[in-house]
C-alpha cells in the first residue's frame, strides 16, 4: 500500500492529519508518494523519519489537454479557480482585479471558476458583498462547475487575450490548474504557495508575487500584460516545462523505480 498525498490545504490541517495517521500508516502502509510539495516532505521527514518516502512530479498529458484555436479578445481576461474559502484567498483576487479594472484598464474581464455548492453561507455572503463594495459587477463573470474538458477553451482564450491565470492561494499541494493553463499557453501569476515551486519559475515559466501584497501583484500583472516579449517567452517556456518535467513517460519511469525499490 502506497499512500499518495497531494495536499491538505492549510499546513495545520496537514500536520494534524499526518500526525493522527502515524499508527495506522506504520502498521499497514509500505510508503508515501507526494509530488515534491515542500511542506508535506518536511512533515514526512519529521513524523516518519524511517519510513519510505517517494517524491516526484505528477504526470500531465499535454496531448490530451492543450492549446486550442479560439477567437481573440481585444481586452485582457484574468481567471481565478478555486473554492470560496479562506485558503484559496478569493478576497485577494478581487482586490487585485479591482486595482487593475479601476486604475489600469476598465475593459478587463475577470473570470472566477468555482463550485457554489461547497462554500459556507457566511463566506458566500461576504464574497457577494465585496464584489459590490469593489464595484466589480460589470467586469466579473462567475462560472459554476465548468466541465474539465471545456477549460482548455477558456485557458486558450485567456492566454490569447493578453491576460493570465491568477492563483492567490495561501498553501497548495500540486495544483493541476496551473499545469492546465501552462499547457494552453495561458501565463500564470501566483503566490509562492509552496506546492507550485515545481511548475513556476519566476519570469521563466510564470510569475510570483508576495502573498498579501496587492501592489506587487498589480505590478507583476501589468508587466505580464504589457511586456509582449516577456509574455511570449513565458508562454513558450511554460509549455516546454510541462512537456518535459511532467510527461507521462517520466512519471512512469519514476513509478516503476518506486515499486522496484519496495521489492515488487
Amino acid at each position: 500500500m502506497i499512500i499518495e498525498i497531494q495536499g491538505y490545504g492549510p499546513k495545520s490541517t496537514a500536520r494534524a492529519a499526518l500526525t493522527n495517521a502515524v499508527p495506522l500508516v506504520t502498521k499497514y502502509a509500505s510508503g508515501f508518494l507526494n509530488p515534491k510539495t515542500p511542506h508535506i516532505m518536511q512533515l514526512l521527514d519529521e513524523l516518519y523519519p524511517s519510513f519510505p518516502v517517494f517524491s516526484f512530479n505528477n504526470c500531465f498529458d499535454t496531448n490530451q489537454f492543450s492549446y486550442r484555436s479560439v477567437p481573440v479578445s481585444h481586452t485582457p481576461h484574468i481567471a481565478w479557480i478555486g473554492r470560496i474559502e479562506d485558503n484559496k484567498n478569493w478576497r485577494e483576487f478581487l482586490k487585485i482585479g479591482s486595482e487593475l479594472v479601476h486604475n489600469y484598464n476598465s475593459g478587463i474581464q475577470l473570470h472566477m471558476f468555482e463550485d457554489p455548492t461547497i462554500s459556507e453561507p457566511k463566506e458566500r455572503a461576504e464574497f457577494k458583498n465585496l464584489i459590490k463594495e469593489l464595484n466589480l459587477e460589470a467586469n466579473l463573470l462567475l462560472h459554476a462547475n465548468v466541465p474539465n474538458n471545456e477549460m482548455a477553451n477558456y485557458f486558450s482564450m485567456i492566454g490569447e487575450s493578453g491576460g493570465f491565470l491568477c492563483s492567490t492561494s495561501k498553501v497548495e499541494g500540486a495544483p493541476y490548474s496551473l499545469l492546465e493553463a501552462m499547457s494552453c499557453k495561458c501565463p500564470v501569476l501566483t503566490t509562492d504557495s509552496d506546492g507550485v515551486k515545481s511548475s513556476i519559475i519566476h519570469n521563466q515559466t510564470g510569475k510570483y508575487y508576495t502573498l498579501g501584497n496587492v501592489d506587487e501583484a498589480v505590478k507583476e500583472a501589468k508587466e505580464l500584460i504589457m511586456d509582449s516579449q516577456l509574455r511570449e517567452y513565458i508562454r513558450v517556456n511554460a509549455l516546454q516545462h510541462v512537456k518535459i518535467n511532467f510527461s507521462p513517460e517520466l512519471y512512469c519511469a519514476n513509478f516503476i523505480a518506486m515499486i522496484r525499490s519496495l521489492g515488487i
